[in-house]
């Protein structure tokens, strides 16, 4: 028998986007018996994850500009004051999981640890959300107390990687990668082995892009993202998600302790408005303004809003939930859907194109 949650008895993880603090943490406590804590960056002399990039640009083109510095230094001084004015009301687990770290020896990897075990101190962190199995071991040496969850970045895929991240780091949430969620036996089996798993739910790229650990290197490399291809391998691609609709969560309460909704750097009330879409199962939101994806950005430069506010959640085949787009060529389900929503003439831009010029 499968154990099932009323969708308003659900557990979340919500983003601090750097808005009005005291405007997100009012609209936070009125839904506080469904949060489990606030993720928010961390105050840092840098920014340390990729929320960093959100302000250069396309193309990078403000890097390092006034104007990009500013909105840096702005968003994280309402960090600060997020942790500031919500100690004791909310509880607060912030990110140290970029990917990419400048240390040229073992001395800076302490320091920064030391650093960052200060700033937990300073601003009562209620824990540490970390990738870095390096930081993650040395934190949990320093402050063995600390509350430590595993990032989807982390990439835990088997029960021997988390039994090494749980006694070595002293993990107690483990936020497994994008691409698991179609794959709920390997859920179910960590879930079974007894630990508590966070999952990413409105955040997740195609489908079996090869592009997923590319991706990812370039933002530790801080390459433009933008190089990558996303979404161009035909229109069913717009479907085709690591993501869970909010009426498939059913089929994973089972072994989901916390669901994540990502946005760190979203529009002011995104958090608060696919919350409550997740909370009330609503079917009729228009894809693109309840998930992110590089699959979603790519859709939303290529078709105008119109059509996009046409293809709403409850379009999306439910086929999907278990789909590994195996039979894609015989089963042709996604690509029939959105050939009645999307007019011929935008089709060709949803297929991957390779340029070669000659010197």
């Amino acid at each position: 028998m499968v154990k099932s949650v009323k969708p308003k008895r659900r557990i979340y993880s919500i983003p601090y986007n750097g808005t009005n603090p005291a405007w997100f943490l009012q609209e936070t406590e009125k839904r506080n018996k469904n949060i489990d804590h606030v993720y928010c960056e961390l105050p840092y002399k840098e920014m340390l994850s990729h929320v960093r990039f959100a302000f250069d640009g396309t193309n990078e083109e403000n890097v390092d500009s006034v104007k990009a510095n500013q909105n840096r230094a702005g968003y994280v001084y309402n960090c600060l004051e997020f942790l500031r004015i919500s100690y004791g009301r909310v509880r607060r687990i912030c990110p140290v999981n970029a990917m990419y770290y400048k240390f040229g020896n073992f001395n800076e990897l302490q320091d920064f640890v030391i650093n960052i075990a200060q700033l937990v101190k300073q601003y009562r962190i209620d824990g540490l959300i970390i990738s870095d199995y390096r930081v993650a071991s040395l934190l949990h040496a320093v402050l063995p107390e600390l509350e430590i969850h595993t990032s989807c970045n982390g990439y835990q895929w088997n029960l021997r990687q988390m039994e090494i991240w749980r006694e070595k780091c002293g993990v107690t949430v483990f936020n497994p990668p994008r691409e698991i969620l179609r794959i709920p036996s390997k859920l179910k089996e960590m879930h079974k082995a007894g630990y508590k798993l966070k999952c990413l739910i409105n955040e997740g790229c195609l489908m079996g892009c090869p592009n997923t650990f590319i991706h990812n290197l370039s933002i530790s490399l801080q390459c433009y993202a933008g190089i990558h291809s996303c979404c161009q391998n035909g229109l069913a691609d717009i479907f085709r998600g690591n993501w869970i609709l909010p009426r498939w969560q059913k089929h994973y309460d089972e072994f989901v302790d916390i669901y994540k909704i990502a946005g760190r750097n979203s529009n002011g009330d995104y958090p608060f408005k696919t919350l409550d879409a997740y909370l009330t199962e609503n079917d009729s939101m228009p894809l693109t303004d309840l998930m992110f994806s590089g699959t979603i950005g790519f859709t939303t430069h290529v078709l105008p809003a119109e059509i996009l506010q046409m293809i709403t959640l409850d379009k999306v085949p439910d086929k999907l939930l278990t789909c590994e787009c195996k039979d894609c060529a015989r089963c042709n389900l996604c690509t029939k859907i959105l050939s009645d929503i999307v007019p011929k003439k935008y089709w060709e831009a949803f297929n991957f194109k390779i340029r070669v010029t000659k010197e």
